[in-house]
């Protein structure tokens, strides 16, 4: 077997596994991650979301980048074994031939870091890019010290930076589980636990863990509100049953109710996806052996993406077997992502109700992203009450598209590229038109995949001809 260029996409738990395999067949093997992030990459909250309270200490670059080396031992491996591995570098797109691209040649990605970009060719593209924070809206969700269960992790264990002393924990699935845990380890009080439901979802031995630590575990209940007025200072807790309200002081809300794919790469690049419900979202098709509907690209999910088989069939295809066109199903999880946060975007929309901010970027509340409502910088409101329902005589098509609800109302048009609202947004549509999400057609993604610098990825290096005659040079080059 002949070596390979091969480019893996995200420092995953998968994506050192496969990277360690690849670099033990000899493979040409190229590990790409956007961690550690700078801090102005953070406050765009993706992949994670941080928040608006940003520690000072994420300013230090140096510390930063030996805590990462620290906490990280498979990035050592990797390192210490001969792989190229860039680190606090964003892979921004991805590019090969195609109906609307005929002369790139070989398949290339671009690769941006603080210094400027790289145009890096390859044979075999392996996604791996692990998921990403589900945090749904609430009153008071803009406030410093609102973060997600991913992001309060690597403040805590990967950065080692986490400044709050005492935490709520919204969610009680294995990721809140494990978000508690490492508060308790670097000394943070967990003053709480919030779940809808009837009982801890991370099973029995987890809600006996929790009463002899003493953690309070609040059943039938969600949060209202992130109490405080230029930070969180409590959470107002509201519960199912008409049971009075309650508050909590504390400094840091961790919401840790699910985490959700990162599919950007592929639904950009034009690979083929399908919904699943245990993850909650669209991921690509794949066949037996990992590989997409484009040739050379393979999907690694976080779920799955560990098994050691799934590593030596990738590894065969890459080498050059025959393509295995039969499709696999996406691992099973334990506990459904797609019921779960259905039950949490319920009950907060229920208690919370429709003026609540749904999206930050644009200030677009509950009711007007539903209702279609212009958005508030244009001063007009709709003549007529309109749906977002397709009533077309298609039984194929989505009934209802997401770019269109994007277009009509700018929710997830703002500059975090809809990383914050993008995902309720649907869970509302579905809920408020009782539609299926396997019948919305999600929003389409773009590169660049991240808010970067135009200026680092901008060829300026133009010759004097063009620059004098821009205007025209296109017109020209056509004719000649």
């Amino acid at each position: 077997m002949s070596s390979r260029k091969i480019v893996i996409a995200g420092a995953s738990d998968a994506g050192f596994k496969i990277a360690l395999a690849a670099h033990a067949a000899g493979h040409d093997v190229t590990l790409v991650d956007e961690h550690p992030q700078a801090l102005k990459d953070m406050s765009f909250d993706a992949p994670w979301f941080y928040g608006a309270g940003l520690p000072s200490a994420l300013m230090n670059d140096n510390s930063i980048a030996q805590s990462v080396l620290e906490a990280s031992p498979q990035l050592m491996e990797c390192i210490e074994a001969g792989i190229d591995v860039r680190v606090s570098t964003v892979l921004w797109g991805a590019f090969r031939n195609g109906p609307n691209c005929l002369h790139v040649g070989r398949p290339k990605v671009g690769l941006v870091t603080r210094e400027g970009n790289e145009i890096l060719e390859h044979d075999a593209l392996i996604i791996a890019t692990g998921v990403r924070d589900f945090v749904p809206s609430f009153k008071g969700w803009e406030l410093p010290g609102v973060l997600g269960g991913k992001a309060g992790l690597a403040l805590l264990d990967l950065y080692q930076v986490f400044e709050g002393k005492r935490v709520v924990v919204l969610g009680s699935d294995e990721l809140a589980l494990r978000v508690v845990r490492s508060a308790r380890e670097r000394g943070v009080e967990v003053a709480g636990i919030v779940e809808p439901g009837e009982s801890v979802v991370a099973g029995p031995e987890a809600a006996a863990w929790l009463a002899a630590q003493d953690i309070p575990v609040h059943l039938g209940q969600v949060i209202a509100e992130a109490i405080g007025k230029t930070a969180v200072t409590g959470v107002k807790l509201v519960s199912l049953d008409n049971r009075p309200s309650e508050e909590i002081a504390c400094d840091t809300v961790a919401v840790a109710i699910a985490t959700l794919p990162n599919i950007e790469l592929p639904a950009a690049m034009g690979c083929e996806m399908h919904y699943v419900a245990d993850a909650a979202s669209w991921i690509p098709r794949t066949t037996a052996q990992g590989e997409t509907s484009l040739e050379g690209v393979f999907w690694l999910s976080d779920a799955g993406g560990g098994n050691g088989d799934l590593h030596t069939a990738i590894l065969d295809r890459i080498g050059g077997a025959e393509r295995d066109s039969r499709v696999t199903a996406a691992p099973s999880r334990k506990v459904s992502a797609t019921g779960y946060i259905t039950s949490w975007i319920d009950a907060l929309h229920k208690t919370g109700g429709d003026d609540v901010v749904l999206c930050q970027c644009e200030t677009v509340s509950r009711a007007e992203f539903c209702g279609l409502a212009p958005p508030q910088y244009l001063g007009k409101s709709l003549r007529h009450p309109q749906t977002p329902l397709n009533h077309g005589d298609d039984a194929t098509a989505p009934r209802i598209n997401q770019d269109f609800m994007k277009r009509m109302t700018r929710v997830s048009m703002g500059h975090c590229q809809g990383k914050r609202c993008r995902d309720e947004a649907i869970f509302a549509l579905s809920l408020r038109f009782g539609i299926g999400l396997e019948s919305i057609r999600p929003a389409s993604y773009r590169f660049p995949l991240r808010p970067i610098d135009l200026t680092l990825i901008a060829d300026d290096d133009e010759t004097d001809d063009i620059r004098l005659n821009w205007q025209m040079w296109p017109y020209e080059t056509r004719q000649g």
